[in-house]
């Protein structure tokens, strides 16, 4: 029976006498009785189940959810908006604000309070100087918590965001619809704005469930990056961390977060399964691009990955693609992109053509040559490619021409026989052709493996075409497949034409004296090391090879003059652990780091390195391109130098050449009026063009049966094609939204040091003992045992604290415990300061920081779309001047910064009528400013006041 709930203390009752009530609030509920103080201050003892007893409270009251049980959490404050009574119980149905619930309350567990529009309104204003430091504290603390959650840039990161960046996710969760193609420029860090979004998305409770589709050859780079550099350790692989057995599907329901390879998934069985999963509120997929659908007159042709995208585009309430190349020059397969985004807005996107504009709400993009550091600076310092030429010498001239002699009997070789026969033959010439531009070491170890396996006689032939598809799948570990594939197959029974072991065992006998005289190593010591150290002996240098081989070679030959501790190794065979632990070496102590390309995916080393060396030149064009994104990014301070190495008496490495240099000359075509970074991402947009247009590889392993002029041919034709290409990228991407300096001029903006000084407020008022080092940027904490105890998971045993807000001082110092909106500690303080029982609700602050403003009003507005679902809030800090209002001027939070001066307690205040006809007009431009931010996505929810501040200084 409702007579069975006790009244908690504050709740407002009233008793029924006669015909007439008598109103009070619950003193203490002790033992079953509720002693009351009523409004003439008379207190009595009640019995709590007294029909005559019952609630005070009427709609638009403002309470706070007391319910006493163990193990309910309070809701907070909340406005009542309905009443009833239902089976005997009263009940009142409450808007609780904070978690955007409405719940209906037994009056028993609500205490009627004044927030802080109630306190001003009726000249409740304090003039604690305790109280005028909450407000500020408050303030700090709602600013703080809806900038995270609004960019996710505070959260736990390893690098400060660049304003692009933030600009690009506070756009998109700011535009009330969460399906958007992020177009952004190659190595501008769709990686890191991705995370922003999901902690973002996450701070809001509004994705739980995330499924995160990549290339297969970076489904664990993924994962790694979500937990090293966001903290996000709750994404699993599908297919690796776990499976889903079709008769055990309701084990969906244990993967929240997921991340899969879209070659796998395509797949029908692993479709089914996928779709007998929960709906996700969020699905993502890298390299948007790749979802295929092209049109046929009036039949479409859809790729399995636009297929596996469009079935579970109906199981996402929303869809973010990543594509550096979204248009590719063809307008039907862009649409098809737009229209998985919105399929909703299909008409509109067929007429995309005479309406380009409609992009601007599908489509976000930055460019290289635009984005700058929070200072206003650009970024990148450009950077200079050297094409390195080796000299030849009569014997590797001799050399080549007898390699050339190989390679054409091997391909002619792989026309003959059967078509898996001949697949391997032809795999295994183009493998050698690489091996040989990439070292005579590499070359002569292959050879003479291949010389051993004819005199044993074995069949290799199966195993390497067993193989292929493996190698098909990842192109980022081809040369270290190539290699492993090589030596761990066996031979064939015969020799793959007549007279092979004749033209191997010559080879060698010339391979033996290059080897001797290696004229490639040392034009690489002598002309690119060694003038890198004497310039500056402290010099570090990333060494890229293809393949492992050479890199054993490599190392062999530095060590032997610099020492072993000067070089480190990276691959493919290692562990995350073991590539962290080499980077960390030449990070600290060594010289040089020497990478192939399964290595160095996914590492950046811009912070210790400028100087690159791509001792081989690989022949898909984008893995240099990938290969330079190591030390090309944001937070490298140095101009980006590379040398390329190439031996013009190779074809294949001139042709290569060759094709750059023409790319160089498109690029300057196209930008007469640009330069710098405007010119860097074209060419990195062409080449990436050039390898969608022909594969690059497959055009100069088949340079002996079309001859020189013919491949040449090719590759021209491709680069005038991507030249096209990329032109109506450009002119169709122009219309895409972009960053703007105008994003957030409307906006409360926040940095780490708005928390750092946060932190030391709340260690004040909670008399927590510190001791701050602006010099070092860290503070020294000393904790309580009640706090020991809270922090546990972060202070261990221990009672002092070294901790941050700056992310390079924690990431430099490991014993630093960084400060970020992701800390228990900073999420303990934010969530004290804005309770409703810490204050700082209505006070005078004595500021003399601005003396144009008589009042300050904090609020927060929430937008919502058609279903009620809340989709944005922003902080307002409306100031006001005798009558004139702005909302969020520049510099509006710097007044919040200073711990408020002692406040004059003569200082005579504004009377009731006065402070109502500031109620008022902050609460007609906090509407106007609601109605201009309104939009068919955004609907009007909320304006809720923070607080209120009389500045005293106007007085």
């Amino acid at each position: 029976m409702a007579n069975d709930l006790i009244p908690v203390p504050g709740c407002l009752v009233k008793y029924k006498l006669n015909d007439s009530y008598r109103l009070g609030r619950v003193r203490s509920n002790k033992n079953n009785e509720v002693i009351v103080k009523w409004q003439d201050n008379a207190q009595t003892t009640v019995n709590p189940k007294a029909p005559e007893l019952s609630s005070g409270l009427k709609v638009g009251h403002v309470v706070l959810d007391r319910t006493p049980d163990i193990g309910h959490q309070s809701l907070g404050q909340g406005t009542v908006v309905q009443q009833r009574m239902l089976a005997g119980f009263e009940q009142f149905l409450v808007d609780f604000k904070a978690c955007n619930r409405k719940v209906w309350m037994p009056y028993q567990h609500l205490v009627l309070v004044k927030d802080a529009k109630t306190r001003y309104r009726f000249g409740d204003i304090s003039r604690s100087n305790t109280e005028a430091e909450k407000l500020r504290l408050k303030t700090l603390a709602h600013a703080i918590e809806l900038w995270n959650e609004n960019t996710g840039s505070l959260s736990h990161l390893d690098i400060d965001p660049l304003p692009h960046q933030i600009n690009l996710v506070h756009h998109i969760l700011s535009s009330g619809n969460l399906n958007w193609l992020i177009a952004d420029d190659v190595g501008l860090g769709k990686t890191i704005e991705t995370g922003m979004i999901i902690h973002a998305l996450r701070q809001r409770n509004v994705a739980k469930r995330i499924l995160l589709i990549t290339p297969a050859g970076l489904v664990r780079q993924w994962q790694e990056e979500l937990y090293h550099k966001f903290n996000l350790d709750g994404f699993e692989i599908y297919g690796v961390d776990f499976t889903i057995p079709p008769d055990q599907l309701r084990k969906w329901k244990l993967h929240d977060c997921v991340i899969g390879s879209i070659d796998r998934l395509k797949s029908d069985n692993h479709i089914d399964l996928l779709l007998a999963a929960e709906p996700w509120d969020l699905v993502i997929f890298d390299e948007g691009h790749r979802l295929s659908r092209k049109q046929d007159g009036l039949r479409y042709k859809a790729s399995e990955r636009f297929t596996l995208a469009k079935k579970l585009r109906h199981k996402a309430k929303s869809l973010i693609l990543l594509s550096a190349t979204p248009h590719q020059g063809e307008q039907d397969k862009f649409i098809a992109l737009l229209e998985l985004l919105r399929p909703e807005r299909r008409d509109q996107l067929m007429s995309l053509s005479i309406n380009p504009e409609i992009i601007r709400d599908m489509v976000f993009r930055n460019h290289k040559a635009d984005v700058t550091d929070l200072e206003g600076n650009f970024i990148f310092q450009g950077k200079t490619v050297n094409a390195v030429s080796v000299p030849s010498s009569p014997e590797f001239k001799t050399f080549e021409r007898q390699l050339a002699q190989y390679f054409k009997l091997g391909y002619s070789a792989s026309t003959e026989g059967e078509n898996q026969q001949a697949r391997a033959i032809g795999f295994v010439m183009t493998t050698y052709r690489k091996l040989a531009a990439s070292s005579i070491k590499a070359i002569r170890s292959a050879l003479l493996r291949r010389i051993a396996k004819i005199e044993n006689r074995r069949d290799e032939l199966h195993a390497i075409v067993d193989s292929l598809t493996e190698l098909e799948a990842d192109e980022r570990f081809a040369g270290e497949n190539e290699e492993r594939m090589l030596t761990h197959a066996h031979n064939p029974d015969r020799e793959f034409f007549d007279g092979e072991l004749q033209l191997l065992q010559e080879l060698i006998m010339s391979s033996n004296e290059l080897l001797n005289n290696d004229k490639k190593f040392e034009y690489f010591k002598s002309e690119v090391i060694d003038k890198i150290l004497a310039n500056n002996p402290e010099e570090k240098v990333l060494i890229f090879s293809e393949y492992r081989n050479t890199q054993d070679y490599i190392k062999d030959n530095l060590v032997n003059t610099f020492g072993d501790a000067s070089v480190s190794l990276i691959n493919g065979s290692m562990t995350h652990d073991e590539r962290r632990a080499a980077i960390e070496h030449f990070e600290s102590e060594g010289s040089f780091l020497i990478s192939t390309e399964a290595g160095g995916e996914g590492i950046n080393l811009q912070k210790a390195c400028h100087i690159m060396v791509n001792y081989d030149l690989p022949w898909n064009p984008m893995r240099l391109v990938q290969r330079i994104g190591r030390l090309y990014r944001y937070g490298q301070k140095k101009r980006v130098a590379i040398f390329n190495l190439f031996q013009p008496d190779s074809l294949d490495q001139k042709l290569i050449v060759s094709m750059y240099d023409r790319i160089d000359r498109i690029v300057n075509d196209l930008s007469t009026l640009h330069k710098g970074e405007f010119n860097e991402g074209l060419k990195d947009e062409i080449l990436g063009e050039v390898a969608n247009q022909i594969d690059v590889e497959e055009v100069l392993s088949n340079l002996n049966k079309l001859g020189i002029s013919r491949t040449e041919q090719r590759v021209s034709e491709a680069l005038d094609n991507a030249k096209s290409s990329v032109i109506k990228q450009r002119e169709i991407l122009d219309y895409a939204a972009t960053s703007s300096s105008d994003e957030l001029q409307f906006e409360v903006t926040v940095s780490p040091s708005h928390i750092h000084n946060f932190l030391i407020g709340m260690l004040e008022i909670n008399d927590i003992e510190y001791t701050n080092h602006p010099e070092k940027k860290t503070i020294r904490v000393r904790f309580n045992d009640n706090y020991q105890a809270k922090f546990k998971s972060i202070l261990g045993q221990a009672s002092i604290l070294e901790a941050t807000t700056d992310r390079v001082v924690a990431s430099n110092r490991k014993d630093t415990h960084l400060l970020d909106l992701s800390s228990p500690i900073t999420q303990h303080f934010i969530n004290q300061a804005t309770d409703y029982d810490f204050g700082g609700l209505s006070a005078v602050v004595n500021n003399a920081q601005d003396s144009r403003y008589s009042q300050i009003n904090t609020s927060i507005m929430k937008w919502q779309d058609l279903q009620g679902n809340i989709i944005k809030k922003q902080l307002c800090i409306c100031c006001r001047a005798e009558g004139d209002v702005k909302v969020n001027p520049k510099g509006a939070l710097a007044l919040f910064l200073e711990k408020s001066l002692e406040v004059e307690q003569s200082l005579p205040l504004l009377d009731k009528d006065q402070c109502k006809q500031v109620v008022k007009e902050i609460d007609s431009h906090l509407s106007e400013y609601m109605a201009l931010n309104s939009n068919k996505y955004l609907m009007p929810s909320d304006i809720s006041w923070v607080n209120i501040a009389t500045l005293a200084s106007l007085k």
